[in-house]
């Protein structure tokens, strides 16, 4: 045997030292095919320094090589030296195409698919490979050059491309057209990608868009699918409990809430969702434990502040609708929901601070400035009382115990 295929032998009965010892032989003296092959079955198995130094070696008279080094210095982190292997590579060199592409997938890393684009459309120039053509389109899609990556993809053969990438290019097709807002050429292209190859981000894809476009019933076949044959996709939760919800079936809605929330008891969407689905199931409790836990591990509270202050608000406790006040809570709405607390609780002086605060913000608010009005009737501040009312009238002009009120003043 070659010292090469003894070097495999050694490392088959993970004998190390061994293994060394005949790598170094066979650097000395084996054929540059048996060297070749040692390199690519080194590098797959991840012994890189080794097949560095074959690589190094060959790669004067296998220029091949170089794009090998190139792949293992980007896999070191050193892009500098996987851009220089490249430089290695001339423009009239039948790998140059090869060594465009590699290129592309560095300056991808840096950050940069503007020149990675370029790179790509330079080896698009010299070959007529798909992958180049794909590869295209999936950074034009990156860069949002959604009718060009149109194009591109269309130019391909759908199956051809799903056996080498894993990637239908009907269903890239139907979210450049979603992001183009053409969405009836989106649900087409995302329904004929499901119907040649199941692919869960496609369906996810195809029901999320159904949902927004409010076609529930559809939209929810499609959740149930996912929900089905892929119960473990991240995230499907929250459309399928919107659309069950959209078709008055809250019930579903919340219990597919609920095993979303199993999967991720932090997801902050859920559990709002879940809240306002337990309040309209009367589960009021629920509601509340759910605002409770979505304020503990939101980032932005507002909106569990603004539901939890409401609910506090119906149910007449005013000091847990006051203990928000300490809290970094930038809502209107939630702001005046401590204002009405005040004025329940009959602190006036406090609750006409916070709807003074208010006013600029509310004032095309009819609610808002009918409470404003009747706030300053009753601490005497009849002119502005006055003001209040006109402006209450201008959008609610029939209401007539307002104008009594005005009339009065």
């Amino acid at each position: 045997m070659s010292n090469s295929q003894n070097m495999l032998e050694a490392l088959q009965h993970q004998d190390l030292v061994q293994a060394d010892k005949y790598f170094e032989a066979a650097l000395a003296s084996d054929s540059q095919e048996e060297l070749l092959d040692l390199a690519d079955y080194l590098e797959s198995i991840g012994f890189f320094p080794q097949a560095k130094r074959i690589y190094e070696k060959l790669a004067p008279l296998y220029p091949e090589s170089y794009i090998s080094l190139a792949a293992i210095a980007s896999d070191d982190g050193e892009l500098e030296e996987a851009f220089a292997y490249l430089e290695e590579i001339e423009p009239d060199s039948p790998l140059y195409p090869a060594a465009l592409l590699a290129k592309a997938d560095l300056y991808q890393m840096e950050g940069l698919p503007d020149v990675a684009r370029e790179k790509l459309a330079a080896a698009a120039q010299l070959t007529e490979e798909p992958l180049v053509t794909f590869g295209l389109a999936e950074i034009d899609l990156e860069l949002g050059n959604f009718s060009q990556a149109i194009q591109e993809y269309a130019s391909l053969d759908n199956r051809s491309v799903y056996q080498q990438t894993g990637v239908s290019t009907y269903q890239r097709i139907g979210l450049c057209y979603a992001s183009l807002g053409k969405f009836e050429a989106a649900i087409e292209f995302l329904e004929k990608a499901i119907e040649l190859e199941y692919d869960d981000r496609a369906v996810y894809e195809l029901a999320s868009l159904l949902c927004e476009q409010e076609e529930y019933q559809k939209a929810s076949l499609y959740f149930k699918q996912l929900d089905t044959i892929s119960p473990d996709f991240e995230g499907y939760e929250y459309g399928y409990a919107l659309s069950l919800h959209a078709e008055h079936k809250t019930e579903a809605a919340l219990a597919i809430a609920k095993q979303g929330l199993d999967k991720n008891p932090f997801d902050t969407r859920l559990l709002l969702l879940a809240s306002q689905l337990s309040y309209e199931l009367h589960d009021e409790k629920a509601a509340e434990a759910y605002l409770l836990q979505a304020a503990e591990n939101a980032d932005d509270i507002e909106e569990a502040a603004l539901r939890l202050t409401t609910l506090y608000l119906e149910q007449e406790r005013y000091d847990e609708v006051l203990a928000f006040e300490g809290q970094d809570v930038d809502n209107v709405l939630t702001r005046w929901n401590l204002a009405r607390a005040y004025q329940a609780l009959e602190n006036l002086d406090r609750a006409a601070e916070a709807y003074d605060g208010l006013a600029r913000d509310l004032q095309e608010n009819p609610e808002f400035l009918e409470s404003y009005t009747y706030l300053l009737r009753e601490l005497g501040r009849f002119e502005e009382a006055k003001v209040q009312a006109q402006k209450y009238l201008k959008l609610v002009p029939d209401d007539g115990g307002m104008q009594d009120v005005l009339d009065s003043l």
